[in-house]
């Protein structure tokens, strides 16, 4: 494994802008959804580079509905969601270039968005969205963090206010150890905040089981259509105008994709009208601001 290199490539991934960095083994991957792998995108991938840019706190509190005082979905819109992941995108590839001069072949995805799912979008039917690439996962597998009830990566530094994205490489990196701090996620103390807060109940009491580098971490079901009515602005709580009534039950994808469109408010039609999701972004997000980790 070359130091040297490692040191260059985090360096160069901390003076554009992040705050975080890791390298992981594509072993720590070995449990991960087969069509997902590193491997399966670059057979010959040595390590996954995790880089992670903080979202501002002051972005994260001043959010909140468009009628009460002193807040506003604006802030976190743009610089909590579309900026940071343009950044994000930009760093990483820049990286990546620097990597294939260098030529060892590297491999970028969009951080978020329909787009970072583009190969899986029927998925969507039984209520679970799968990433062409997991960033929060390969977060964890470099060691930024554990995965939290809510599914997200809660770093040491930042909690959840964190965007991240990867970089796949055949690059002979020194990977980073996994965290090994204390535990992150307590929800024996939050008394489960995220699922709380969460305005579509998308966040269950049923659990799901993933390995990473040979730990399991336990975390929600998240039912992802009923989280898409909160962060595409449907729903009163997601900090939008529009105030869809959802079905009782699991996510139901005819309804949000036709009748719950239909009722859209005119102001949050607009919005995304005129823009694009990479841009600007999700609404709603609460189990990221919301969250205390850690305590």
């Amino acid at each position: 494994m070359d130091k040297k290199l490692t040191q260059k490539i985090k360096s160069l991934v901390l003076d554009m802008g992040a705050e975080l960095v890791g390298v992981a083994p594509v072993s720590r991957f070995e449990n991960a959804p087969e069509e997902t792998k590193p491997t399966h995108y670059m057979p010959d991938a040595a390590n996954v580079i995790s880089i992670g840019i903080q979202i501002a706190n002051g972005v994260c509190d001043v959010w909140g509905n468009y009628d009460e005082p002193g807040k506003s979905a604006g802030p976190y819109l743009f610089y909590g969601y579309g900026l940071i992941n343009l950044e994000l995108s930009r760093t990483a590839y820049s990286v990546a270039k620097t990597l294939e001069k260098m030529k060892y072949k590297s491999l970028t995805f969009p951080p978020t968005w329909a787009v970072a799912q583009y190969r899986f979008p029927e998925r969507v039917v039984d209520g679970v969205f799968l990433a062409d690439f997991s960033h929060r996962h390969a977060a964890v597998a470099a060691g930024l963090g554990e995965l939290g009830w809510h599914g997200l990566c809660i770093t040491p530094e930042f909690g959840t206010r964190v965007r991240f994205n990867s970089i796949i490489t055949n690059a002979p990196l020194t990977a980073d150890s996994m965290y090994e701090g204390r535990k992150l996620c307590q929800p024996e103390k939050c008394k489960r905040k995220c699922a709380q807060t969460c305005p579509t109940k998308a966040i269950s009491t049923e659990s799901v089981r993933c390995q990473i580098g040979g730990r399991v971490f336990e975390y929600s079901k998240v039912d992802k259509v009923r989280c898409l009515y909160a962060t595409h602005g449907y729903v009163r709580g997601s900090g939008s105008r529009t105030d869809v009534e959802i079905p009782p039950g699991p996510g139901n994808v005819l309804h949000y994709y036709t009748e719950a469109k239909q009722q859209r408010h005119p102001v949050d039609q607009t919005f995304f009208d005129e823009s694009f999701g990479i841009i600007t972004g999700d609404f709603c997000g609460r189990c990221l601001r919301d969250c205390p980790a850690p305590i």
